[in-house]
């Protein structure tokens, strides 16, 4: 059981996390109109944000095993959205790209969720919409502290 001293200690994060993850289920039940799933959705938009990558670091960026990426790859691969190609540096690599189908496939997924997404949000008090604007640079610089590596002290 936690504590009042272990939830004052945490704040933040024990306020944010279930709204996180209640609103994570949420989005990801009304996007279940799309084709692509999420961890499909979610490797289109890193390769559209960063271009061609290695297997190993597209992984990476996804946060899960490269056995894992290489099956949603193979997927997408198969509906045309990807191309895989030898990697130029060291050709026991692989990299992926993504093709012009799926970089038009991709935009419009996102244009459609940004969409149901807007939707939601025009509920919202003027306020309230205002405030989630301020909170996004601090969001966006939370998700960049995920993305870097462990500070070992």
């Amino acid at each position: 059981m936690e504590t009042t001293t272990t939830k004052n200690r945490h704040g933040l994060a024990t306020e944010f996390r279930p709204i996180l993850l209640r609103l994570d289920l949420l989005v990801r039940r009304q996007n279940t109109q799309y084709a692509l799933s999420r961890a499909q959705t979610s490797i289109l938009y890193t390769l559209a944000c960063h271009g061609r990558l290695r297997m190993s670091d597209l992984a990476r960026m996804e946060n899960v095993r490269v056995p894992t990426t290489s099956n949603s790859v193979n997927v997408i691969e198969s509906m045309g959205y990807v191309e895989r190609r030898p990697d130029e540096v060291d050709r026991r690599g692989v990299c992926v790209s993504l093709t012009d189908l799926g970089r038009t496939r991709i935009d419009q997924v996102l244009e459609a969720r940004d969409h149901d997404f807007a939707e939601h949000l025009s509920r919202l008090t003027p306020e309230h919409r205002e405030m989630l604007s301020a909170a996004v640079p601090a969001l966006n610089a939370l998700l960049d502290a995920f993305d870097q590596p462990d500070d070992p002290r």
